[in-house]
């Protein structure tokens, strides 16, 4: 018997805007409304708006709260500034990912964590089966009460300022404010998984339509994960479950710079990624082919020889480089820049070159504008 798939407070609104509905880790999401290529084209030049609220979030609060967090997480909480958030994996014992994560600090001892959606129970399991009853620490999931979308693109901004919240141009990238929009109270940040300037607004279920539709009336086109899947691969974003898993850890995926060896106390998964670290270890590298086609999850990547040197994680056709691109795990020593390398692509070997990520220069905004 199947199980009936979750949806969010939009589904009406997705059909209306004439989306097509799929299954994505248990929810029912629009994977598209006009088609991938010009979506993706909407985000890179103009604004696009995704529902996102299949997304979990988990508040964890209380005294001992940094010092919980510190111990699940490879990420040094102690510098994240209050109102800013970052990017974290959580890992288990053997430096596996048990999932990647966005960390909003929201005070000194509270933090709200916005996890996959197949990964909810998962995550809340993981944190509540490492949790001293006596530490005063709360950890609660909001997922079924919060809607979230993501506003991405160059006009992003614009759209944010006709709605009323002057004070956009002040957020800077990955800092967080409580405010209203739309009538609403909403916690907004200056985030995303596009590589475009934008936001990611987090608000009550019940306030989740009325912000899009004055989204939608400023100048936002609705999106579906199709393109934000070609826009995240054109940054060389990790997915979960294609980059990141507990069979995959972040030395391979590229993502060193999220582990705090030297914090103090260490943190679960520490001494089997030290362990890996000292050795060798397959990379995660971007591919772009040199011939037709289009690579997919699976497909074994080869050396000039025809033999298997690793596998695609992610693969899709690139709008911005009209080539088809992958990421994909190899051995070290094919990890370099310049590298000639094969894709297998159903029993024909198509070229490829290693190429050094992103595949397509950012447009994030970093700093203020006033």
């Amino acid at each position: 018997m199947s199980l009936e798939l979750k949806h969010t407070p939009l589904r009406a609104a997705h059909l209306q805007s004439g989306a097509r509905l799929v299954e994505f880790g248990g929810w029912e999401m629009p994977v598209q409304y006009q088609g991938i290529t010009e979506e993706h084209r909407t985000v890179r030049h103009q604004v696009g708006i995704f529902d996102v609220s299949h997304m979990g979030q988990l508040l964890v609060k209380g005294p001992g709260s940094l010092r919980f967090l510190q111990y699940l997480l490879p990420r040094d909480l102690e510098v994240l500034r209050t109102d800013h958030l970052c990017y974290a994996l959580m890992c288990d014992e053997q430096g596996g990912a048990v999932d990647d994560l966005l960390v909003y600090r929201l005070g000194a001892q509270e933090f709200l964590l916005v996890v996959n959606a197949s990964r909810v129970d998962q995550d809340l399991d993981w944190l509540l089966g490492h949790l001293n009853p006596s530490s005063g620490v709360e950890v609660e999931d909001r997922s079924a009460a919060t809607g979230m979308l993501a506003l991405q693109g160059p006009l992003a901004e614009q759209v944010v300022l006709d709605m009323g919240w002057s004070q956009a141009v002040d957020l800077a990238y990955l800092q967080c404010q409580k405010t209203m929009l739309a009538g609403a109270e909403v916690l907004i940040s200056r985030s995303g998984y596009t590589g475009e300037d934008g936001f990611e607004i987090l608000c009550g279920t019940q306030n989740l339509v009325a912000i899009w539709r004055a989204c939608l009336e400023n100048g936002a086109v609705p999106c579906g994960l199709g393109a934000r899947d070609v826009l995240r691969t054109e940054m060389g974003y990790c997915l979960y479950a294609h980059e990141l898993g507990p069979e995959r850890t972040p030395l391979e995926a590229g993502l060193a710079w999220t582990l705090a060896f030297g914090k103090p106390g260490g943190f679960i998964g520490k001494e089997a990624l030290q362990q890996q670290a000292e050795g060798t270890y397959q990379r995660l590298v971007g591919l772009k082919l040199e011939e037709a086609g289009i690579p997919r999850p699976g497909f074994a990547v080869l050396d000039e020889g025809g033999k298997q040197v690793g596998t695609v994680s992610s693969g899709t056709y690139s709008p911005v480089l009209q080539k088809g691109i992958a990421l994909a795990f190899v051995a070290p020593e094919y990890r370099h820049p310049g590298t000639q390398l094969q894709i297998d692509l159903r029993g024909k070997g198509r070229r490829v070159e290693v190429v050094k990520l992103p595949f397509v220069p950012p447009h994030l905004r970093r700093t203020r504008r006033s």
